[in-house]
């Protein structure tokens, strides 16, 4: 074969390379890569719960440290009680002072009710002298002075049953319709008991969520005041991924569109099947602390990232844990086109709570029932749970 043939043939062999290669990568594009997106610019993201006191105190012991496991419920750090022992004792001294103050209320009623009757006796008896002597002051059977007296006497005993009786009404006032265990100067001593119990309570600070402890800040002696955070538990069933896209990027994605992740921790032989959960409300840029002006004529257009917020399948996070601020390489796909770009309804929006704060106030009924129903006066006690309602009474 001579050389140009070679050389032709040699050419033919290239084109048709070529052409392969080119019709191999149009149909890559056409099958693959034309409803594919990809970034490396991801990160995984996640909650991280703070610990916070409610009031101020000397740390006395610290239960956990970073990077251990806490579960849900469990005691993390205790602060020194000596206070809140103190504020209880307290506010269960003043509960029982209140109480006695309120039979106090009560009986007073009763005395009151009695003297009315009293002054209804006296009011009758001066009206009765009043009576007699004006009968026979005619005939001289009494002295003027005697009658005078008598006409006196029955005006001191009406307005003085008068004035007992607006005693009464005064008196009864304070306590009628009210029970004693239910009356407002028992109840708001009661929500000072109540009040210092919940403090003594909270000198032991609970977990939240179960997690792993991070960013550990305080040692044992150390006074913090409330509100500082001490430490943080990161619950590793509430992590996601962040995609930072680029806005010409986000044409076709849509709620729901899966997503395949890798991470630099567990390389490419790991890949994490996500779902985009939602799509973002503003650019990255939005947030800043020194957000752009772009009213002015010479500024630089530059293409915004947003965050595209992917949820991972909690099975495949529990065996391959991942941890906040890890990179991470994104490939959503975008062949589903029957998604949203905005959520219909808030009730697919995620629910994070705990129960572990319903307990502060657990035994504080019974403390303070002990309290009221040893101070109460016997003799009352048919008015501890039942209102008194005795109707004011006339002449």
């Amino acid at each position: 074969m001579t050389k140009p043939q070679r050389r032709k043939r040699i050419s033919i062999i290239l084109i048709v390379v070529f052409l392969i290669l080119g019709i191999a990568f149009l149909l890559f594009w056409l099958l693959y890569l034309r409803f594919i997106e990809y970034t490396d610019d991801a990160y995984v993201e996640g909650n991280q719960v703070y610990i916070t006191p409610l009031h101020s105190g000397f740390v006395t012991a610290i239960h956990s440290d970073d990077t251990y496991l806490v579960e849900k419920g469990q005691l993390l750090i205790d602060l020194d009680k000596t206070d809140a022992i103190i504020a209880l004792n307290q506010a269960e001294k003043n509960l029982a002072q209140v109480v006695r103050e309120v039979c106090q209320m009560f009986h007073q009623v009763f005395v009151y009710q009695a003297e009315i009757e009293v002054k209804k006796a006296e009011f009758i008896k001066t009206a009765q002298d009043y009576e007699h002597r004006k009968a026979v002051i005619e005939e001289g059977g009494v002295s003027l002075e005697d009658f005078e007296h008598s006409i006196a006497f029955l005006s001191g005993s009406f307005y003085s049953l008068q004035m007992t009786e607006l005693l009464y009404e005064k008196a009864l006032s304070l306590v009628q319709g009210t029970a004693i265990i239910n009356h407002p100067l028992v109840l708001e001593a009661s929500d000072k008991v109540r009040d210092a119990w919940v403090k003594l309570y909270r000198c032991q600070i609970y977990s939240p969520v179960k997690g792993l402890v991070a960013q550990r800040k305080i040692q044992v002696g150390m006074w913090v005041d409330a509100g500082k955070p001490l430490m943080s538990v990161i619950p590793l069933d509430q992590i996601w991924v962040n995609a930072n896209y680029k806005e010409t990027q986000l044409k076709k994605m849509r709620i729901g569109q899966k997503v395949k992740i890798t991470s630099d921790l567990y390389g490419r032989d790991i890949v994490f099947h996500g779902t985009i959960a939602g799509l973002p409300g503003a650019a990255g840029n939005a947030f800043s602390l020194l957000p752009p002006q772009n009213l002015s004529g010479n500024w630089i257009k530059i293409v915004q990232r947003l965050p595209v917020r992917v949820m991972l399948d909690p099975a495949q996070l529990e065996q391959h844990p991942l941890r906040i601020g890890l990179s991470m390489e994104a490939i959503v796909d975008l062949k589903d086109q029957e998604g949203l770009l905005v959520p219909k309804d808030h009730e697919v929006s995620p629910l994070y709570q705990t129960q572990i704060f319903d307990f502060e106030e657990l035994g504080d009924e019974d403390a303070i029932d002990a309290v009221l129903y040893a101070n109460i006066d016997p003799a009352l006690s048919m008015y501890a749970d039942s209102p008194l309602l005795i109707p004011p009474e006339s002449p």
